[in-house]
C-alpha cells in the first residue's frame, strides 16, 4: 500500500476556489500510481441529456413533467450536448450542472453518501456530494490506496478493454472497480475502509477506426492473461477508441467487514497472540471493528480448572493486569470477574466497575489502570477446556454495553483458535526439545527401560562403571502402520515458494526502475538485468535450487545496496522503506504464500495429532501397545503390539483385530476431520489415508543413536522397505496414485488379510463410515517390490 497525506486547504467560496482545492486533492490521489491512461476519453453530458429528453417525451406525466422542466433550462446551452473540452464551461453553467446532477444523485443521498461524478477513467470529480467533500477537506487524515504498485493502472486498462469487448465483441464480462481506500486519523489511530462502486450507465464508447476482428481463441487468450496490459492493448489498440460521457463513483463503507477480515487473517499468522507487536496490531483492528477509539484489548493463556494446568508457561500474557497479578485465578481473586467467566463459562459484561460492591484485587487493579467498563470471555479449545481469556475495556463507563457484547461474541471463537494454535506450537517446540535433548519413552514400554536400568545399576555394583546395558528389544510384535498424507504437498509448497519469489522480484524491479532514473549507477542496471533473469526462471522453469540461490542473492547483494541507495537518495527512502516493510523482517524475503501454506499444514497436523492422541488414551486402556507419531506434510504413525510389550496380562488375537478395526475407523474419522477443517485453512489442503497391514510378527530394537525403536533383523527390514515405498505406489497399468483424497487405501500381502478387512468394511458400511464402493486393486511394480494388492474405500461424510 502507498500512503500519502492529502492537502487540507478548506474552500473559500463555492466556485473557483472550491474546484481548485478539489482538483488539487484528487490530482494528488491520481498521481499515487496511476499512469496516464492510454485510451482517449472526453467528458460528455450527452448520455444523460438523451435520457432526460426521452423522459420528457414519456407517457408518464411525472417523468415527462420533470424531463420537460430540465429540457426547458437546457434551451440556451446547446454546447452542453457536445463533449466538454474546456472545464470552465462547468463553472459557467453551474446551476444547470447542479440541476442535471439531481437526475443521477437524488438529494436524499447527498448528505451521507460519498459520491462523485467524473469523466471516464479520471480521478478528479466534476461534482461530488457534500459528504464526500467533507472527507476530502478533513484535516490530518491519511488516505491509503489498498493495492500493490501499478495495480490500479493495470485494472483500469483491463476494465476499459472489457467495456470494448462487451460493447463490440458480444462478451458479457463482469467489470468491477479496482479501487479500495482506507482513511486513517493519526490523532485517534482509527481507520475507515471503503470499496468503490462504479456506475457506467452514462458512458459510451466511440469507434475511431474500423474494428479489428477477434476470434474466440484470441478473446480466450485475453481472459487467460488479465494482467498482461500489453497483450490487451495489442488486440484492442487504444488509439482506435474514445470513451465519452461520465461515471458515478460511490465509496461504500466496509469498515466493520474489513476489520473483521483483517482480524481473521492476522489471527491465522504464526505467533499471532504471542508477539507483542502482533497483539498491538490486533488491538488496533478491534478498535476499528467496534469503532471505539479508546478501546483496549487483553488476551492471556490460562488453564482452568487447576487440574489441567501444565508445568510450563505459554508466553501469552497480555491481559490488563499482567504486570500486577501473577495469577488471575489465585485464591485472593475468588469471585472476580475473571473467575466468574471461567466458573460459569460465560461472557461477563460489567458496564461500570465502580458500581461493583464487593471488589476483589482484580476489580481494584482494573480501576487503577483506568478501566471502567469491561467485557471478559473464556476461550475454549476443541475439547471444551478453558485455555485463555479475552477482554476488552474502556475508560468510559457504559461505553461497553449489550450491543457491543453481541459483536464481541463474533471474535471469541477466532481468538480461541489462535490461542489454541499458539499453545500447540509451544507444546510442539517443547516436545521437540525433549526429543532432541532427552529420550522420549512411550508409557507402554517405560517398564522395560526401568527394568533394564535397574539391572544395569546392579551390574555396575559388581562390574564397575564399564558395565553396559543389554539392548532393549521386543520380539514377535505385530506392526500397524498408517498415514494421512497431504495431497500434492510438494507441488503446493513449490507453488507457494514460486509465488513469493515472483512477488519479491516484481517489488525489486519496481524499486530499481525508480532508482535507475535518479542517477548514473551502472551496478543497478546489472542488478535489474539479473532480477529479470531470475524472475523469468521462477515463472518458466522453477526448481527447488532456485529458492536458496535467489534468497542468498537478495540478502547478500541486493539488500545491502538498497540500504546504501536509501541513504544516498533521500527521494528513494519511501520506496525502499515500502519494500522492506513488505518482506518478512526475519527471513528478509516475501513470505506470504508460504506462511499460508505452512499454517494450513500446521492446522491439519495439529488437528489429526490431537485426535489420534485422544484415541490412543482410550486404546491403551484396552491393551498397552507402543505408539509413535511423526509429523511431516501430514501425519504418520507406527503401532507395535504383542505379548513381549506387556509387563502383565495376555495379548490375544482379539486385541490385534480390535486395533486393526480401530485404526480403520480412525483413518475414516481423520478424513472427515480434514474435510471439516477446509473453511478454516488459509490454503485448502486435503489428505489421502493409507494403512499397511503386515501379518508376520517381527522384532523391534531401541536404537540408542537415534533414540527411537526400529525393526530388528535383516528379514524384518523388508517391512520398512515396503512401508516407505507404498505411499507413492500407482495402480498397475495406470498413472493413478493408490492414495487419493477422501479415501482410505489398505495395502495387504495375504488373502486372509483381505478377507479380514472386508469383514471390517461390512461393519463400517452399516455404521455410515464408508460407502458401499470397494475397490480391489493391484499395485504396480515398485523398486524391489511386486505383487502387492490393496483395498480402497471411499469415506462417507
Amino acid at each position: 500500500m502507498e500512503e500519502i497525506d492529502l492537502p487540507v486547504e478548506p474552500p473559500k467560496t463555492q466556485s473557483h476556489a472550491r474546484q481548485a482545492v478539489v482538483d488539487e486533492e484528487w490530482n494528488v490521489l491520481k498521481e499515487l500510481d496511476i499512469e496516464e491512461m492510454p485510451f482517449r476519453f472526453k467528458l460528455s453530458l450527452a448520455p444523460l441529456l438523451e435520457m432526460i429528453k426521452e423522459k420528457s417525451e414519456s407517457d408518464n406525466p411525472v417523468e415527462s413533467g420533470v424531463g420537460q422542466f430540465v429540457m426547458d433550462h437546457l434551451k440556451d446551452t446547446p454546447e452542453l450536448w457536445q463533449p466538454i473540452e474546456d472545464r470552465r464551461q462547468l463553472e459557467q453553467h453551474k446551476d444547470i450542472i447542479d440541476l442535471l446532477m439531481l437526475m443521477v444523485i437524488p438529494p436524499a443521498l447527498r448528505r451521507n453518501q460519498l459520491i462523485k461524478v467524473s469523466a471516464p477513467f479520471e480521478m478528479a470529480p466534476i461534482y461530488m456530494t457534500p459528504a464526500l467533500e467533507e472527507h476530502i477537506r478533513a484535516k490530518n487524515f491519511k488516505y491509503v490506496i489498498n493495492h500493490k504498485p501499478g495495480f490500479t493502472f493495470c485494472s483500469m486498462v483491463i476494465s476499459a478493454c472489457s467495456f470494448i469487448l462487451n460493447t463490440y465483441y458480444g462478451t458479457d464480462l463482469k467489470i468491477g472497480s479496482p479501487l479500495s481506500i482506507s482513511i486513517s486519523n493519526p490523532e485517534t489511530g482509527m481507520e475507515r475502509h471503503y470499496k468503490t462502486r462504479l456506475d457506467t450507465d452514462y458512458m459510451r464508447i466511440k469507434k475511431l477506426k474500423p474494428l479489428k476482428p477477434l476470434s474466440q481463441e484470441q478473446i480466450n487468450e485475453l481472459l487467460s492473461n488479465v494482467y498482461d496490459v500489453e497483450l490487451w492493448m495489442k488486440y484492442l489498440p487504444p488509439e482506435n477508441f474514445e470513451f465519452q460521457g461520465f461515471t458515478i463513483g460511490t465509496l461504500i463503507d466496509i469498515t466493520e467487514e474489513e476489520a473483521l477480515s483483517r482480524l481473521k487473517f492476522s489471527l491465522l499468522e504464526r505467533n499471532a497472540v504471542v508477539q507483542e507487536e502482533k497483539v498491538s496490531r490486533l488491538e488496533g483492528l478491534i478498535r476499528t471493528f467496534f469503532d471505539i477509539p479508546g478501546l483496549q484489548m487483553g488476551v492471556t493463556a490460562i488453564d482452568y480448572p487447576k487440574e489441567y494446568q501444565v508445568a510450563h508457561q505459554y508466553k501469552i500474557r497480555y491481559d490488563f493486569l499482567a504486570e500486577q497479578q501473577a495469577d488471575l485465578l489465585a485464591e485472593d481473586n475468588t469471585g472476580s470477574i475473571y473467575e466468574k467467566a471461567c466458573k460459569y463459562r460465560e461472557i461477563v459484561l460489567v458496564e461500570d466497575l465502580e458500581k461493583i460492591k464487593q471488589k476483589t484485587p482484580i476489580e481494584e487493579g482494573l480501576l487503577q489502570k483506568g478501566i471502567r467498563s469491561i467485557i471478559v470471555a473464556p476461550l475454549l479449545n476443541k475439547k471444551e477446556r478453558i485455555i485463555g481469556l479475552l477482554e476488552i475495556g474502556s475508560p468510559k463507563p457504559y461505553e461497553l454495553h449489550s450491543f457491543v457484547e453481541l459483536k464481541f461474541r463474533e471474535l471469541v471463537s477466532l481468538f480461541s483458535m489462535a490461542v489454541e494454535r499458539s499453545r500447540d506450537e509451544i507444546d510442539n517446540q517443547i516436545e521437540a526439545i525433549i526429543r532432541e535433548q532427552y529420550t522420549a519413552i512411550h508409557p507402554s514400554v517405560e517398564w522395560k527401560f526401568i527394568e533394564t536400568s535397574y539391572n544395569l545399576l546392579e551390574k555396575r555394583e559388581v562390574e564397575g562403571k564399564n558395565a553396559t546395558a543389554p539392548p532393549i528389544a521386543f520380539r514377535d510384535v505385530h506392526p500397524l502402520y498408517a498415514q494421512a498424507d497431504i495431497v500434492s504437498s510438494s507441488d503446493r509448497r513449490n507453488h507457494a515458494i514460486q509465488a513469493d519469489l515472483s512477488e519479491n522480484l516484481h517489488l525489486l524491479l519496481d524499486l530499481l526502475d525508480v532508482a535507475i532514473g535518479m542517477g548514473r549507477y551502472p551496478l543497478l542496471n546489472q542488478y535489474r538485468a539479473a532480477a529479470e533473469r531470475n524472475l523469468k526462471g521462477v515463472l518458466e522453469d522453477f526448481n527447488s535450487n532456485d529458492e536458496s540461490r535467489i534468497v542468498s542473492w537478495l540478502k547478500d547483494e541486493i539488500h545491502p545496496v538498497l540500504e546504501d541507495i536509501r541513504n544516498q537518495y533521500p527521494a528513494l527512502q519511501a520506496k525502499v522503506r515500502h519494500y522492506f516493510n513488505y518482506i518478512d523482517a526475519d527471513l528478509g524475503i516475501v513470505y506470504q504464500e508460504r506462511r499460508k501454506y505452512e499454517d494450513s499444514v500446521s492446522m491439519i497436523n495439529s488437528t489429526i495429532a490431537r485426535y489420534l492422541e485422544d484415541q490412543q488414551e482410550a486404546a491403551q486402556k484396552i491393551v498397552p501397545h507402543y505408539f509413535e507419531r511423526y509429523k511431516t506434510d501430514g501425519v504418520e504413525y507406527d503401532i507395535y503390539a504383542g505379548q513381549s510389550l506387556l509387563k502383565t496380562g495376555t495379548f490375544k488375537p482379539m486385541h490385534l483385530r480390535n486395533l486393526r478395526l480401530w485404526q480403520f475407523i480412525d483413518m475414516c474419522e481423520v478424513t472427515r476431520l480434514v474435510e471439516d477443517l477446509q473453511t478454516d485453512l488459509p490454503v485448502p489442503l486435503t489428505t489421502a489415508q493409507l494403512i499397511f497391514t503386515y501379518s508376520n510378527p517381527l522384532s523391534i530394537r531401541f536404537r540408542m543413536d537415534e533414540k527411537q525403536f526400529d525393526v530388528d533383523g535383516a528379514y524384518n527390514v523388508r517391512y520398512e522397505i515396503l512401508k516407505k515405498r507404498i505411499d507413492k505406489a500407482l495402480i498397475e497399468g495406470t498413472d493413478e496414485r493408490l492414495t487419493q483424497a477422501g479415501k482410505v487405501a489398505i495395502v495387504y500381502l495375504q488373502e486372509k488379510d483381505k478377507q479380514e478387512y472386508l469383514e471390517y468394511a461390512d461393519y463400517l458400511i452399516s455404521e455410515g463410515y464408508i460407502t458401499e464402493e470397494i475397490e480391489d486393486l493391484k499395485i504396480g511394480k515398485l523398486q524391489g517390490v511386486q505383487g502387492l494388492r490393496a483395498l480402497r474405500f471411499t469415506v462417507k461424510y
